[in-house]
């Protein structure tokens, strides 16, 4: 028999419950209604039932629709222990007019009875312990923040620059001279130093210098937007759920928690679960025990539950930060209130709850259970992943420094072969040609300069005098070691004469 309960306002005590005169209603049914709520040991803030009185937000939104409508409603709550599936049953059998209380509409309840418009929005979700990090294992979380094609670009990029540096710098400075493992190994420093700022060999050319403050920039952002991912990565690690889908657990043979008598039982036996592997629960307390357990020491590896209990579970401080919700597995309407097929009271009592749930009244029935900064049945899952940074996200920078520092270089290889190029023509016209291109005294001149540097030789010379009062057959030279050369015949210079200068 059900406990005599007691409700505000004119009541009459009976030992089926309590009834509340509000009139007939209309059609021929005049009659009292008794109303089934569903007997929840757990969850009070969506019913709470004692021996003395019947609350929580079901009761107060099924009451405030009730006062919306053209009629008086005459009606007494009785509890039913029992799943809510019999309940429904009992409803359409006829056992109760009516069932009120957080009963989900589903398409095989409706195959059997009438259901209100939902006040409630719904659905089923997974509720799992939050990842442990105290497992030492090795870890390879510094490569996430950046996409493996960003990791590519950026170490030939870092390449590419010192390359460039070397290529620009190697023929005026000492520092990037010498053989080719120290050439290569400078380069090869100088450009990745530029990733903690701490390049110390100098550059002295005004292209190096421009192409090191364009990558400088470039590894600056890098850098920053790196730390800030890497910390978002680290973030969300100490939010991850142990587990994440459900058909994993499926596939482990793991246990699963649901409440008891909701007809989230029978979806997770469509899901494939057997029904050993399903342990039912009815408290908050459960919850969290089962979860801490695992499914290896007696417990669940995750809680399979709608939402809005989900959502009442977390508001709870004591295990906020300890649990977490997923997404949405599975939608449904959402909560409504049972009545026997065609009873002419489900359209009227519809408009009263929409009505209810759209306006103020329906807010202020929330605040008082659920709690004005606690999130409502509505609450949507936050997503903690993190995105890694891409390639496309830094294209740009990396158009601009790789076309800044090709045209730097080409302006470097143009200035060299320009130089080159000058040094070869001002070699030409310092040649000196005194007798109009005779051979001799060209190659006395190409042997005082050595590739166009402009070294000459300090040995001593030896002076060639040409008497102009004799005959081009009798000009004498003296030498300097006093020897007396004979005379020039045929106008040449003998090749002993310019082999000593």
């Amino acid at each position: 028999m059900a406990p005599s309960i007691q409700l505000g306002g004119e009541t009459k005590r009976t030992n089926a419950g309590v009834r509340r005169d509000l009139g007939a209603l209309p059609r021929g049914y005049g009659k009292e209604l008794k109303i089934a709520v569903p007997w929840k040991p757990g969850f009070k803030a969506f019913l709470n039932v004692t021996d003395r009185s019947v609350g929580g937000y079901c009761i107060d939104v099924f009451e405030a629709a009730v006062k919306k409508l053209p009629h008086h409603l005459s009606y007494k709550f009785v509890v039913f222990n029992g799943s809510y599936d019999e309940l429904v049953q009992r409803v359409s059998s006829g056992n109760y007019d009516a069932a009120v209380g957080d009963v989900t509409i589903t398409a095989e309840r409706t195959i059997h009875a009438d259901f209100t418009m939902p006040y409630t929005e719904s659905g089923v979700s997974m509720l799992v312990l939050m990842e442990n990090d105290s497992k030492s294992t090795i870890e390879w979380v510094f490569l996430k923040p950046l996409t493996r094609e960003l990791w590519v670009a950026t170490v030939i990029f870092f390449l590419f620059t010192g390359i460039v540096i070397w290529m620009i710098e190697r023929p005026r400075n000492l520092e990037y001279q010498g053989s080719s493992s120290r050439q290569f190994s400078t380069a090869l420093y100088f450009s990745f130093s530029t990733l903690t700022f701490s390049h110390g060999h100098i550059i002295k050319s005004p292209l190096s210098k421009i192409v090191v403050v364009i990558w400088c920039f470039v590894v600056l952002v890098l850098v920053q937007s790196y730390t800030a991912s890497l910390s978002s990565i680290l973030t969300a690690k100490k939010l991850r759920p142990s587990e994440t889908d459900l058909e994993q657990i499926l596939f482990d043979g793991d246990y699963v928690g649901y409440q008891r008598g909701s007809f989230v039982e029978s979806f997770l036996i469509k899901q494939g679960f057997s029904k050993r592997r399903l342990r039912p629960y009815t408290k908050k307390q459960e919850y969290a025990e089962a979860l801490r357990k695992g499914s290896m020491n007696g417990g669940v590896s995750a809680i399979v539950d709608e939402i809005p209990y989900l959502t009442s579970f977390l508001s709870d401080r004591r295990y906020e930060k300890e649990f977490q919700m997923l997404s949405r597995i599975y939608k449904t309407p959402g909560f409504g209130f049972v009545f026997p097929p065609c009873f002419p009271l489900v359209h009227n009592l519809s408009t009263a709850i929409l009505d209810v749930t759209g306006g103020d009244e329906g807010s202020q029935i929330e605040a008082k259970w659920f709690g004005t900064t606690a999130a409502p049945p509505s609450y949507a899952i936050p997503n903690t992943d993190s995105t890694p940074l891409t390639l496309r996200s830094f294209s740009g920078l990396f158009v601009i420094t790789g076309c800044i520092s090709a045209l730097m270089l080409m302006i470097s290889i143009s200035k060299s072969v320009l130089a080159s190029y000058t040094r070869i023509r001002d070699s030409d016209v310092r040649s000196p040609d005194a007798d109009g291109g005779n051979g001799g005294h060209e190659e006395c001149n190409s042997a005082q300069n050595v590739m166009g540097d402009g070294y000459v030789d300090d040995r001593p010379h030896h002076e060639i005098r040409i008497d102009s009062s004799q005959d081009i057959h009798g000009i004498s030279v003296e030498r300097a070691d006093g020897e007396e050369p004979g005379p020039i015949q045929n106008g040449s210079v003998p090749a002993n004469s310019c082999q000593n200068r």
